[in-house]
């Protein structure tokens, strides 16, 4: 059984260990699936960790019964031990037993530097969210790149695991010469819901983001996209727009490609991914949605075919959606679960 650590137990966090929990034992192979047995978050205590496990205005009640036993949560009979360590180097991450991998949902450490503080005694690997200088992997894209020696790694962001898999459908079927996405973010806990001072370079981040639209500063993953697909260097970019919605984002990708082609083509191929080898990241959807209609989807990417249009015979734009967090937390759970499989077949 392969154990692990969670930093940070927000949002991210708490999906994650739900499900962890929810897949524990389930598949042929449960030897690598992970267990979680300790929680690091320096602004919450067991009793507050174990109330927002268990309820959750979007995600609805956890259905399994969750007890603060001072100092750690039980989970239907599972002990997972929480702790309040501020400096990550200082965790005790094998309090109650030796961990393997430790994911830190914080998106704070995603720089080597940083990153490398939670490398202690016995840690196999660390896989962190966010773009820096780590090496990213994106599932359904990349992710069979890893290698065991690597012990830092980064699964990127929701924005990138979106736009990811459309861009390699696009790419390996009909070239693109170029690509810029737009990607629609949902609210985040440290957004402002008032007009409040904001300490950032962009004004437009301390304006009411409950009732404003706006341009807003990123990662722009499509500058990160090379890292995962070294084929596409330089020819995309994207930038972000904040919007007043919860827990679902959206990207709105424009692809100018090598080859002649119509949207209807264009789609049947996403189709087909989506079918086939991207069947679990990959979503394609006929319905009218809307955005609260994919909160709770696991994919990286629900193709809107109604939104799908083509310009000219070589201009193709792609919209799509996903859930910031729901979809997220599996990408980092299926990475987690990856690192541990291979690590059974290097034995």
């Amino acid at each position: 059984m392969v154990k692990i650590g969670i930093n940070g137990f927000g949002r991210l966090g708490r999906l994650f260990l739900r499900i962890a929990l929810d897949q524990c034992g389930k598949g042929a192979v449960g030897a690598d699936f992970p267990v979680v047995t300790i929680v690091n978050d320096p602004n919450l205590n067991s009793e507050s960790m174990a109330a927002l496990l268990q309820k959750d205005t979007y995600r609805g009640t956890f259905k399994k019964e969750v007890i603060d036993m001072d100092n750690c949560i039980m989970i239907e009979g599972n002990r997972v031990e929480a702790v309040k360590v501020r400096d990550i180097s200082k965790v005790p991450w094998h309090k109650s037993c030796p961990i393997d991998y430790i994911v830190d949902t914080t998106g704070k450490n995603k720089n080597c530097a940083q990153a490398s503080k939670f490398l202690q005694e016995k840690i196999k690997c660390v896989v962190v969210s966010g773009l820096g200088d780590i090496p990213v992997f994106a599932v359904g894209v990349n992710h069979t790149c890893y290698k065991p020696a690597m012990k830092i790694v980064s699964v990127g962001t929701p924005t990138l695991n979106c736009l990811a898999p459309i861009l390699r459908v696009l790419h390996e079927n009909f070239t693109i010469e170029k690509a810029m996405a737009t990607s629609l973010h949902p609210l985040k806990n440290h957004n402002k819901f008032l007009d409040d001072s904001c300490p950032s370079a962009n004004l437009r981040e301390g304006r009411s983001a409950l009732g404003n639209f706006f341009p807003c500063t990123s990662a722009a993953p499509g500058r990160y996209v090379s890292r995962i697909m070294p084929e596409l260097e330089g020819r995309t970019d994207s930038n972000a727009i904040k919007v007043p919605t919860v827990c679902v984002g959206a990207v709105d990708l424009t692809a100018v490609l090598c080859k002649e082609v119509s949207h209807e083509i264009v789609t049947v191929k996403l189709k087909e991914a989506a079918d086939c080898y991207m069947r679990n990241v990959m979503k394609y959807s006929t319905d009218e949605l809307v955005s609260s209609d994919i909160i709770g989807d696991p994919h990286s990417c629900v193709i809107d075919s109604k939104a799908c249009m083509g310009l000219a015979k070589n201009v193709v734009k792609i919209f799509a959606w996903y859930d910031a967090e729901y979809a997220f937390a599996h990408r980092l759970y299926d990475m987690v679960k990856y690192i541990a499989s291979r690590e059974i077949c290097t034995k």
